[in-house]
């Protein structure tokens, strides 16, 4: 059984009055943090698109203790990566799959909350591209470093939106533009993620929570 990890995003964000039965947001996040640190938390400020803060939170429980990085990158790297090589000419790299799936076995997330009051969450499918540029089949120093790609999908999570975003359900999409990189502790990797959620009013009954009590499922 493959292991899995839970994504936690968190994003502080100014919202105007619900126009219609949509609202669209166009976030450009700038951050820091790393899978390599523990917490593997990334953290950031929103730029454009939405106003506020952000957060990304892997769950590493079971992962290595960044004191010792080679086997945390190996941890990773091994469950995650290894068995998803593509071989394809011109398309040589290996992905790492963080699925999200139905409550209350999702492994990722993501929230946003909002200065109003209250927090958007989504389950989250994020997928990690490591380039082969050597086209060998083998990982180099400069591929584990070198500018690999992060996508998400996004689908808003009702029964744990709270305050503005309690009756709330949605889609989106996160990308990072070529700038995530597996870097060594103590240091941190920069990084900027920009996409659109789409949110509507779907007036389901939810009852709130916290993280620490969505966190609490996976104890």
């Amino acid at each position: 059984m493959r292991p899995v990890a839970i994504a936690l995003l968190s994003i502080s964000l100014l919202v105007l009055p619900v126009a219609a039965n949509a609202e669209t947001y166009l976030p450009f996040m700038t951050g820091s943090g790393g899978m390599m640190l523990n917490g593997a938390t990334y953290s950031g400020t929103i730029l454009a698109g939405m106003t506020g803060t952000w957060s990304l939170e892997f769950d590493d429980s079971l992962w290595p203790d960044d004191a010792d990085s080679t086997a945390r990158f190996d941890y990773i790297w091994t469950n995650f990566f290894e068995p998803n090589y593509n071989s394809s000419t011109g398309q040589e790299g290996w992905f790492g799959y963080f699925n999200s799936g139905t409550l209350p076995t999702a492994p990722v997330y993501s929230f946003f909350t909002s200065v109003p009051g209250g927090d958007l969450v989504t389950s989250a499918s994020v997928t990690i591209l490591v380039r082969d540029w050597y086209a060998d089949g083998i990982l180099s120093q400069s591929e584990k470093h070198h500018n690999c790609q992060v996508s998400m999908t996004l689908s808003v999570e009702t029964p744990l939106c709270t305050g503005y975003f309690e009756d709330f359900c949605g889609t989106g999409s996160l990308g990072n533009g070529n700038n995530f990189n597996f870097v060594n502790p103590p240091t941190a990797d920069d990084i900027t993620f920009n996409g659109q959620l789409e949110v509507w009013f779907c007036g389901a009954p939810v009852e709130g929570s916290t993280w620490g009590a969505m966190k609490a499922l996976y104890r």
